[in-house]
């Protein structure tokens, strides 16, 4: 069987802590999670889900049958899990899948407050790179899950640019430890780090406060990455980049705006030092930076490195955040020499329980896409829709919303096929006076395949 893998968190309930007053106060008391996972072979198969708490052990395991083309969700509920449950999930399938899960934050009661989305991981790697934490940067905290991918015991090291280090022994196959950065002394309110095992391992970020936005470690640099949703000064909605140097030199990094459904094209100039970080676009669209020629006016768009002075290897995290309307989401910027004829996105919906979604994808080949040459097939239960994309010219990007497109209360995936090169990001959004105050935005990654 084909194995994935993804940290999971399920109604921890009975082991958080309450929250402190203050700053802390905004922050979940608890976390929960559902996972969705997508069939991509035209045939039926089966899953089958083991779940491994915090101390490496096996707690139980569940099989369900997947139909052809089509997803199944799983929740607290239609797992084999106690409410308690801190840990993570091994998914097996005998047919190709893709799979997503959602983190939802938990306020005193049960009651949603935030909101996170992330992409399951199909493998792992020695080295990883963590662009963004936090540590009280405006009532923002991280922690971080470690899974180890490998088949045997992982010790693994950190290291933070703040300089703290950290040390995990014995994380069991299958199993994670979780890292916590509140817990830890830190010089620095935003910082990065590197995690480097003997096993392969995948990581995953939570970024929590008022909202939640969660990305999944990265494995491997690229010389110049590629943010496919970038958005500025929109009805409240600003974007900071995080770009890290996974090199071994400094680099002067600059990242190219381009303009989608409004603003004018800019650029922007920062030197990033070596294993560091530094973020960009928000500064440049808000009061100005040096080094830019951005100004602040309504963006909505793409973003890429342009260039990058001495070829060092670069991460990247993208985070979305509305604070008056309480919203974030984030996602991993792509290497474009990723980029495939499909495109998977595991969720689509269109206004169920107020949740609609929303897709970025961008042309990474060497040439336009003309009209119509990127069609989405959407699929869920008895519904298929087809979507067929505008041309997209070469660095841009379709990006099209779900809500009233479908059906109401529709659940699905899509699958997106091209003869060019493609990348993308989905959007999940919830609206109405329901969500008042809540955050109520996911951002991930679109899967891409052959």
């Amino acid at each position: 069987m084909k194995k994935f893998f993804s940290i999971f968190l399920a109604l921890a309930l009975v082991l958080a802590i309450l929250p402190v007053a203050g700053a802390k106060a905004q922050a979940p008391v608890a976390y929960e999670s559902s996972i969705v996972v997508q069939n991509l072979a035209d045939e039926a198969g089966t899953l089958s889900l083991s779940f491994y708490n915090l101390a490496g052990n096996l707690v139980d395991t569940a099989e369900k049958a997947i139909p052809a083309n089509d997803s199944v969700n799983f929740y607290r509920g239609t797992m084999p899990i106690d409410p308690g449950f801190n840990g993570s999930v091994v998914v097996a399938s005998n047919v190709p899948t893709a799979g997503l899960s959602n983190l939802v934050g938990l306020k005193t009661g049960g009651k949603a407050m935030t909101y996170g989305a992330f992409s399951a991981f199909t493998a792992g790697s020695k080295s990883v790179y963590l662009p963004v934490l936090m540590k009280g940067n405006y009532t923002y905290d991280t922690f971080f899950y470690v899974q180890n991918l490998g088949s045997e015991k992982a010790n693994v090291t950190i290291t933070y640019s703040d300089g703290e280090t950290k040390t995990l022994e014995g994380i069991e196959p299958g199993a994670a430890k979780a890292v916590k950065q509140a817990e830890e002394a830190h010089t620095a309110t935003v910082f990065s780090a590197i995690l480097t095992s003997e096993q392969n391992i995948a990581v995953t970020v939570a970024q929590t406060g008022p909202t939640l936005l969660a990305y999944n470690g990265f494995g491997a640099g690229t010389v110049k990455p590629i943010m496919p949703l970038f958005q500025a000064n929109n009805s409240g909605y600003i974007t900071g980049i995080q770009i890290q140097n996974t090199g071994t030199e400094d680099t002067e990094v600059t990242v190219a705006y381009t303009p989608g459904a409004a603003g004018t094209a800019c650029e922007e100039k920062q030197t990033i030092k070596a294993g560091e970080s530094e973020t960009f676009g928000l500064k440049a669209f808000g009061a100005g930076a040096p080094g830019s020629d951005c100004t602040k006016e309504l963006f909505v768009g793409s973003a890429a490195v342009s260039e990058n002075s001495e070829g060092q290897p670069l991460v990247a995290v993208v985070n979305q955040l509305n604070s008056k309307a309480v919203k974030g989401g984030s996602y991993n910027a792509f290497d474009a020499a990723q980029g495939k004829g499909k495109v998977i996105f595991p969720l689509i919906m269109d206004r169920n329980y107020g949740y609609f979604t929303g897709w970025s994808i961008v042309n990474v080949g060497d040439a336009a896409i003309p009209a119509e040459g990127v069609v989405c097939v959407v699929k869920g239960g008895t519904v298929e829709e087809t979507f067929k994309s505008p041309e997209i010219p070469v660095g841009g990007a379709w990006t099209l919303t779900h809500s009233k497109q479908i059906a109401e209360g529709f659940v699905g995936s899509a699958v997106c096929s091209t003869t060019g090169k493609v990348i993308g990001v989905l959007n999940q959004l919830g609206s109405g006076d329901t969500y008042t105050g809540v955050d109520a935005l996911l951002v991930s990654e679109g899967f891409l395949v052959d």
